[in-house]
């Protein structure tokens, strides 16, 4: 009887033994899982992650195609200008009031289909370009800035209150020189659009 019990003992104790074993085992085989589950899904997250982010290069081709299309005209030439090609002064401009409106066409100024002017003879002085504006024998000035260019005064108290960031152009009566860019600022046009359907056409 006694050994009969000593052995269920045995039988009892192993039993836990093994049943204790078989819990860690599957405990351990568990959070191995888990953990395989938590690092699948935090790689998927950083997959998705990265797909989200552009690269750097769509970064840059996005900046570069925003700075494109900014560039809303084409900006004047002036060494074209002065070899008497005018195409790059084509389009509408117009003062910054919008009082007057003029479109420019291969040298030609229209600020209506009955009145314009041709641009003749020009020549850089001072900084800028200065031509004839001429109307059936008639002359004026043409007085034309390119962006960032100012005239260099002969009297020091004279500044270019124009807005030099920008191509702009003036058409001058006789009496009227470089002053102008001081004087009467607001009247210089500035190219608006690459437009060069006549105005009142």
């Amino acid at each position: 009887m006694e050994k009969k019990f000593v052995k269920i003992k045995k039988y009892v104790t192993v039993s836990v033994i093994f049943l204790g074993a078989l819990a860690t085992l599957t405990a351990c085989s568990s959070g191995s899982k888990e953990s395989k589950k938590t690092e699948h899904s935090s790689s998927s997250q950083s997959t998705k992650s990265k797909g989200s982010l552009p690269s750097s290069s769509s970064q840059s081709s996005s900046i570069s195609t925003s700075s494109s299309s900014t560039s809303q005209y084409e900006v004047a030439n002036s060494s074209q200008i002065l070899a008497g090609n005018y195409s790059s002064l084509n389009g509408t401009w117009q003062t910054t009031d919008g009082s007057g409106k003029a479109v420019l066409k291969n040298g030609t100024i229209i600020f209506s289909s009955e009145y314009q002017r041709v641009i003749s003879g020009p020549q850089s002085k001072n900084g800028i370009i200065i031509a004839g504006a001429v109307n059936l024998g008639k002359y004026m000035g043409f007085m034309f800035a390119a962006a960032n260019s100012s005239p260099t005064f002969a009297n020091s108290s004279q500044t270019d209150k124009t807005d030099r960031t920008k191509d702009r152009f003036a058409i001058t009566s006789d009496d009227e020189g470089l002053e102008i860019f001081d004087t009467n600022p607001m009247s210089f046009f500035y190219k608006i659009s690459n437009d060069t359907t006549s105005p009142n056409s």
